[in-house]
């Protein structure tokens, strides 16, 4: 499967993060910790990214590479088209050619929430990976993350149902339940 390295939608470019350089983590670096309290609830890898460098070692250098590499996701950063900015990331990741599915995951910024930007990417890359020969499309969120619940629901994504307790909590120290929403490629628009 190939994917594109830049994406660009009507307000927005998801554009691979490559090459992966310090100056570009400390950019991503700088924006997750603007929004560390809110991401946290929900990301458990934001506790684990307390540096710049641990943005470059553990997500540049190898979690991109790897996944561009091995074909097995793509992560991109979210771009403002207008004045660059910096606004967030998304994933399309757990790519199985054979089923010809993958997984979107995505975090936004605290300062852009409420615009619509996380529906606009999220349609943007279905579409490309739909093109580019996926058939189905997984969403999965906490049942209590309400932001994200409903960017899959404004897709037009299918509640397929709910894994109860398959994830531990280190922010709430408990199990929690996670929703898994679906969208084949005879299903979108």
């Amino acid at each position: 499967m190939e994917m594109p390295e830049k994406i660009i939608s009507e307000r927005l470019i998801l554009e691979r993060p490559f090459p992966a350089s310090f100056e570009l983590a400390e950019e991503i670096f700088a924006k997750v910790e603007t929004s560390r309290s809110t991401l946290r609830l929900w990301l458990p890898w934001v506790d684990k990214t307390l540096r710049a460098e641990d943005e470059f070692t553990n997500y540049l250098a190898t979690y991109c590479l790897d996944g561009w590499k091995n074909k097995s996701g793509f992560p991109y950063i979210i771009r403002l088209k207008d004045t660059n900015e910096l606004i967030g990331g998304i994933d399309l990741m757990s790519v199985n050619e054979q089923s010809k599915s993958g997984e979107i995951g995505y975090y936004l910024c605290n300062s852009a929430v409420g615009f619509g930007y996380m529906q606009e990417a999220v349609k943007s890359l279905e579409k490309t990976a739909f093109e580019a020969g996926l058939n189905r499309i997984v969403i999965k969120n906490d049942t209590k993350n309400t932001r994200s619940v409903n960017v899959a629901k404004h897709c037009g994504y299918h509640l397929d149902g709910i894994m109860r307790q398959d994830r531990w909590s280190d922010i709430s120290q408990e199990l929690r339940d996670s929703n898994v929403f679906s969208k084949l490629k005879n299903e979108a628009n």
